[in-house]
């Protein structure tokens, strides 16, 4: 019942991207007209996801730019209460609850003008995301576990409205994410998405469900084809849900998963930022559930971190 409504919902935000790409032109280069206010913040904090978008192609002829993607961030001090060593209980290192965890995520334009009548953008991403034992000096202090996901979408600006709220920009796109590895510590997926962000008064979402692409049974655990997770669905759930406000220079953010079953199996993440360099911010994160990371996808952890931050989703 929940894939078919998961491939429901992905048909839909189709069905409303192709619609989006014959009827909508892109924000065009010249800045509109500013609305007639009485307090200049409101117009600075309206159309966050907009001005994004405009200052991403302003860089895009500046081959020396390089335009984030998802967040990047380091957090050199985090602290979890159940490292997971299930992985490495035959022949891996003994591991620290205390690790670094960091986030290096980009991506570039495929096409340089719009697709189609001044809308729809091509693009290629690729997010590392990885959890590193740097304190574990008696085990030659080795990378736990980094997760790849390289992905290609395709983005569109709309002029609809959702719930009250306006939804400025949709993307579909494929994914593959892995960690990398072989053997029993492999973990990997593909999977096709969609996303809409919506936006209400000063409150910015991203609603972003996804269908997986169906892999072969392994034959057995060393069996270097077939899916490594099957059950990954029952963890990681059929969607990511992620909200963001801003409070003057404070920024807040949360991100949920669930598998909307009755074995009810998923995630939430509470971020908090504040800027104390013109290009760094404070940031102190806040994880609960399954999937921190792949390896650890059926493995339910709480982890704590605090570090530094060079963009936050908006």
């Amino acid at each position: 019942m929940m894939r078919r409504l998961q491939q429901l919902g992905l048909v839909g935000l189709l069905l409303l991207t192709w619609g989006i790409a014959a009827e909508t032109p892109l924000v065009n280069d010249q800045p509109p007209e500013a609305p007639v206010v009485p307090n200049p913040t409101v117009v600075q904090e309206k159309n966050l996801v907009l001005a994004r978008l405009k200052e991403e192609q302003r860089l895009r002829d500046n081959s020396f730019a390089i335009t984030p993607h998802n967040t990047n961030y380091l957090l050199p001090l985090t602290h979890t209460d159940r490292i997971n060593e299930e992985p490495f209980a035959d022949s891996g290192p003994e591991l620290q609850h205390t690790e670094v965890e960091f986030q290096v995520s980009f991506k570039a334009a495929i096409n340089e003008k719009p697709l189609w009548r001044d809308n729809g953008f091509l693009y290629f991403a690729y997010t590392a995301k990885s959890f590193w034992q740097a304190y574990n000096t008696g085990e030659s202090s080795p990378f736990r576990d980094t997760n790849h996901e390289p992905e290609i979408f395709l983005t569109f600006t709309t002029p609809y409205h959702a719930f009250g709220a306006e939804v400025p920009v949709v993307s579909v796109g494929v994914s593959h994410q892995s960690n990398g590895r072989s053997g029993i510590q492999s973990r990997s997926w593909h999977r096709v998405y969609a996303r809409a962000t919506l936006e209400y008064e000063k409150y910015y979402f991203s609603f972003k469900p996804w269908w997986r692409i169906p892999e072969s049974r392994k034959t057995g655990p060393d069996d270097a084809k077939g899916d490594d997770n099957p059950d990954i669905y029952n963890y990681l759930g059929y969607f990511e849900l992620r909200g963001f406000r801003r409070y003057g220079d404070n920024e807040l953010s949360v991100m949920v998963r669930n598998n909307l079953r009755s074995n009810n199996k998923g995630a939430i993440e509470f971020g908090y930022s504040y800027p104390f360099a013109k290009t760094k911010r404070g940031y102190i994160q806040l994880f609960h559930g399954y999937g921190e990371t792949l390896m650890d996808y059926n493995h339910k952890t709480t982890r704590i971190g605090i570090g530094v931050m060079l963009n936050n989703w908006l």
